[in-house]
């Protein structure tokens, strides 16, 4: 499975996350005419076993939402860190009453929306279904089965992630900017590796379950066509028998912001793209006085495609594709960040201080300098549009109704929005920004090539940079260690490795069947060669071809989700010719590639070969194994429609088969999402007819 495989992971991904794609930001909203909103106060009412019920009636729709959340503080995760994400996967999968495949069943039955997770659970339905949709619901909630199967499943899913966490820059800074705001010693900051997911046991899910999961430390709202009397009904017939207990409360450190400004480097070899945030923590949350100040202010600062940060680094400088800020709040603590609106904002790998030195420059223009009128009523006008629209989702009438409970609020907290948006003047959000924005109190934290971390260290209180591995652990500076061996002797090593020459010369034609996972999704890839240069590649998902590549040594024909075309000249055309079969690499310099063989660097914890490989404006870094010789890693960069990025291809488990060495596994990674195919079947030399290439 060679580079034919980038090219249909990146059609894949962009096929299954097309819904993912985030909203336009630089799209205004109209203004809500109305500033006064008529919000309905929730009526309480409390079952003898503690729990808290909201009802917030709505006769203007057929559907009915409940809402269960817990409020409690668990112990630290610790060795066991990866833990509560576990359990939100495996809990409510399957129950004492319903297996897997019959709860997924009754749900569909009823078209409810719902599910349980680690902080409680929800359901959304048809009045008719009122029944019938609380029993499943509390099915999951007061009868879950635990399966071994499941667990197995989701840890497998968590490690594949982490294997594949060096392929994406952005989640490495994010993991970085958690830990660093809060700590590790703080819920936030915990962070999970292949160790402490080792330690995790099913008993630990069991064991969370038993704790924390009590009637007395739990809301109940309810938002719809439902009178209190009946609320009260359903409330005590669905969730009176729940018993209540004793559940710990754990105290933590609440973090603070550091003393002054500091320096965190990820390296990530080869990256042309940095990853950057400058973040810390704040006390923020809704119960603030100038929450809605510093809510606007961030809107300005960077909440939009109008904001100071994205006109100055992308629509002026053209460094990154989108930068936004992410103030966030905390019922301890909060925090100030910045996002691509994916993750963490991803800027030209040449100008990582540059562009830090610009968002530095934004943060402290807005404490300097008043926002204009104009600016405060767009940014007015963009939060109350929102806010409006938000009155049609029940989930969110719930969330108030938590929220004014939870945070002492005034009943007509809500119903007042509008008018204290509009109230707002230059000064409120000055002063906010002084409060909220601290660039001399701050972690700059960076994922890149350590090319550019040098250059970083002039923004440091203490004129350091700090070096991290991807476990938020504390490293040495990494020195770079000069490879002492030509781009021949790199593919020689690695044609030995592979079996030798005149091994490889003897396969005439070979197949190779695969089965992938990504996204949740399972597949299969299927690829065939036959000498000299006929291939065929295809990924298909429950009997549908997905993308298919074949190549009959005269023409490319290209078909799936994306449509049909036939090349027989152009560049992509040209990588699939010369780019076919086991060792393509051995005929490199004789197809016109340039090679350029870099420093020493580590892949998955094993020394490795760069070897940087050029033909037509196209360029693949490749990583071969100081000790065995083999492939361990390719990472090709890819011109899309979304910008720059990259592909990353990681093989491994090395069988042989007929006296040549195939990769058994490959996990690839773009845009932040991995693909892991695990090769079933190796077949050669069985006498592949030319038809099957057509």
């Amino acid at each position: 499975m060679k580079k034919i495989i980038y090219s249909l992971l990146f059609v894949l991904i962009c096929s299954i996350g097309v819904k993912a794609q985030t909203l336009d930001r630089s799209i205004r909203p109209e203004a809500a005419p109305a500033k006064e909103v008529n919000i309905k106060d929730a009526q309480i009412f409390t079952l003898k076993n503690g729990l808290k019920v909201f009802l917030v009636e709505d006769k203007n729709t057929p559907l009915v939402y409940y809402s269960l959340q817990l409020d409690v503080k668990q112990e630290l995760q610790g060795e066991k860190a990866g833990m509560n994400g576990l359990f939100s996967d495996v809990f409510g999968t399957a129950t004492k009453n319903r297996t897997k495949e019959q709860l997924n069943k009754d749900i569909d039955m009823i078209a409810m929306r719902g599910g349980v997770h680690r902080g409680g659970g929800y359901a959304y339905f048809l009045k008719k279904y009122h029944d019938k949709a609380l029993d499943i619901m509390t099915d999951m909630l007061f009868n879950p089965v635990f399966s071994q199967e499941e667990f197995d499943l989701n840890i497998g899913k968590y490690k594949t992630a982490l294997n594949t966490l060096g392929d994406d820059a952005g989640q490495i800074t994010n993991r970085m900017a958690n830990a660093l705001i809060y700590g590790k010693g703080y819920p936030a900051g915990e962070v999970e590796t292949l160790e402490t997911l080792d330690n995790i046991t099913l008993a630990d899910l069991e064991g969370y379950y038993n704790t924390y999961f009590a009637p007395n430390v739990a809301r109940l709202v309810i938002v719809g066509d439902i009178s209190l009397k009946e609320a009260k009904k359903q409330a005590e017939k669905y969730f009176g028998k729940w018993t209540k207990k004793n559940v710990p409360v754990a105290e933590y450190t609440i973090p603070t912001a550091p003393e002054q400004l500091k320096v965190a480097f990820a390296n990530k070899p080869g990256a042309v793209q940095s990853a950057i945030d400058v973040c810390y923590p704040i006390q923020f949350n809704v119960k603030e006085a100038d929450y809605d100040a510093a809510s606007v202010m961030s809107q300005i600062l960077g909440g939009s495609g109008t904001g100071h940060l994205f006109m100055n680094l992308r629509e002026d400088k053209s460094w990154t594709y989108g930068i936004y800020t992410s103030l966030a709040s905390g019922e301890q603590v909060g925090s100030m960040s910045l996002t691509s609106g994916r993750g963490a904002a991803s800027v030209k790998a040449a100008a990582t201080d540059s562009a830090v030195f610009e968002v530095l420059k934004e943060f402290k223009r807005i404490i300097n300098e008043p926002v204009t009128e104009q600016e405060l009523k767009d940014a007015v006008t963009y939060r109350a549009g929102n806010f409006s629209r938000s009155l049609a989702d029940s989930e969110t009438m719930a969330q108030f109704a938590v929220n004014i409970d939870k945070y002492n609020l005034p009943k007509d907290y809500y119903r007042n929005y509008l008018k204290r948006l509009e109230a707002l003047t230059p000064a409120d959000i000055q002063a906010a920004a002084k409060k909220y924005i601290k660039p001399e109190n701050a972690w700059i934290v960076v994922t890149g090539d350590k090319q550019y971390a040098d250059a970083l260290a002039r923004f440091a209180g203490d004129g350091k940079v700090q070096w991290y591995d991807y476990d938020v652990n504390p490293i040495e500076t990494p020195k770079a260690e000069a490879a002492n061996v030509s781009a021949e002797e790199i593919i020689a090593n690695y044609v030995k490795a592979l079996g030798g020459q005149e091994a490889i010369e003897k396969v005439n034609d070979y197949k190779i069947v695969g089965e992938m996972d990504m996204m949740g999704q399972t597949g299969t890839v299927e690829q065939y060669f036959k000498k000299p240069n006929m291939s065929v590649t295809s990924m298909s998902m429950q009997g549908m071809v997905i993308q298919k590549m074949a190549f009959d040594g005269t023409t490319l024909r290209v078909s799936g989700l994306q449509g049909s075309q036939e090349l027989t000249e152009g560049k992509e055309f040209d990588a699939i010719k010369s780019g076919v079969g086991l060792a393509p690499e051995m005929t490199y310099l004789q197809n016109g590639y340039t090679l350029t063989v870099g420093a020493v660097e580590e892949v998955n914890g094993e020394k490795a070969y760069t070897l940087k490989v050029e033909r037509d404006g196209n360029a693949t870094t490749e990583y071969y194994s100081v000790a065995s010789g083999l492939k361990l890693r390719s990472v090709q960069t890819i011109q899309s429609a979304m910008g720059e990025m990259q592909t990353v291809s990681d093989v491994g488990d090395y069988r042989e088969v007929n006296g040549v060495k195939f990769p058994y596994e490959m996990t690839q990674s773009v845009m932040g999402q991995a693909m892991k195919t695990v090769v079933k079947t190796v077949e050669v030399n069985t006498g592949l007819q030319d038809s099957v290439f057509k």
